[in-house]
């Protein structure tokens, strides 16, 4: 007897709107764990080892839905899987879609566990989970979808064994902690800061010192970043939007990064969530959770063009939300992007 799927079936009864992982987590489980208790009935299991060609497929689905998200921040872009590629480094497999404008990806295929096949009512999608049962990644159908390739993508890569149980890991939540400051080399840390040559370095910068990003922020205030209150997203969003002003978007989770690039015009609030409500791109935001947000500089091999950032982060120290002013590689920000970063910066928003 299938006791998770009979729960949920009845819990649906009572909440026919409650999203899944607010469903998984009434009952005691894993979102994962909650899409395998539904194989026979809505959902069929893919094989994972073949999550580079099912991707790879997704191009022949035409128009789709695609959405990454973390507990504080949905990001649901509607486009064409297109100019996919995978690659391999130590045996960690990684893919990445280059779309700016569309639907723009980077994935770290290696962290990913299970994936399966779901029909709801008119809507079929594929949904990605990691070894903790957590959803990193997930396709959805649109108006415009190809069905017929869909149901073609599944056939072929339909798992050999279908089972309503699925194993996974415990996940240990704990915050990033913070290397005593004394055992750091404050001004090797910022002349490194200062020589970066491109923002993608950033992360080797904070492998070398062995500090976590809140714990680097911190350290560079206020040479190459400030802390502003982490309520400023809707006043940042509500600039841009009166400026259409185009703005990178970056939301993240441990195993998938989703991007969008462009202008934003309807902005919602509704209930705990501030919303972009537009025609190809939604935001979902739960801001009031921030714990904290950052304006952040780095600079690069154009001694001229100096990248700034903002960057907010939940009560763990995790970064859940990143933007960017669009710019073209090479090129200057906008001058709009970095006035309104200077404007937040010199306010100094500490709380």
């Amino acid at each position: 007897m299938n006791t998770l799927f009979n729960q949920y079936q009845a819990l649906k009864a009572e909440q026919p709107t409650i999203r899944a992982v607010d469903a998984a987590l009434k009952l005691n489980t894993t979102e994962a764990q909650l899409v395998a208790a539904q194989v026979g009935t809505n959902a069929i299991k893919l094989d994972i080892n073949h999550i580079e060609s099912i991707l790879k497929g997704l191009k022949k689905l035409e128009h789709v839905m695609a959405m990454t998200r973390n507990e504080l921040v949905i990001n649901e872009i509607k486009g064409c899987y297109e100019k996919l590629y995978t690659s391999e480094r130590n045996e960690q497999k990684m893919a990445i879609a280059i779309n700016p404008g569309g639907i723009d990806l980077r994935l770290f295929l290696y962290k990913w566990a299970s994936v399966f096949a779901v029909k709801l009512n008119n809507m079929v999608s594929i949904q990605c989970f990691d070894k903790y049962g957590q959803a990193v990644h997930k396709i959805f159908s649109t108006e415009q979808t190809n069905l017929a390739a869909y149901e073609a993508l599944i056939n072929k890569y339909s798992d050999c064994e279908q089972s309503n149980v699925l194993a996974i890991e415990p996940k240990i939540v704990k915050a990033l902690t913070f290397k005593p400051q004394e055992n750091i080399d404050l001004a090797d840390f910022l002349n490194a800061w200062e020589n970066l040559q491109d923002v993608h370095h950033f992360p080797a910068l904070l492998t070398k010192f062995d500090v976590c990003r809140t714990q680097a922020l911190e350290i560079a205030q206020p040479h190459w970043a400030q802390e502003i209150l982490p309520i400023s997203l809707p006043y940042i969003f509500e600039t841009l939007k009166k400026q259409q002003n185009e703005v990178m978007i970056f939301v993240n989770n441990d195993a998938a990064v989703q991007i969008y690039s462009g202008t934003l015009n309807n902005l919602k609030q509704v209930g705990p969530w501030y919303n972009v409500l537009d025609e190809g791109f939604n935001l979902h935001v739960r801001s009031d959770d921030f714990a904290r947000a950052f304006v952040v500089k780095k600079p690069t091999d154009n001694g001229d063009v100096v990248v700034h950032s903002i960057e907010f982060f939940d009560s763990l120290g995790n970064t859940v939300l990143t933007l960017f002013g669009r710019r073209t590689e090479g090129n200057k920000q906008s001058n709009k992007w970095i006035t309104l970063c200077e404007q937040l910066w010199q306010q100094r928003l500490v709380a």
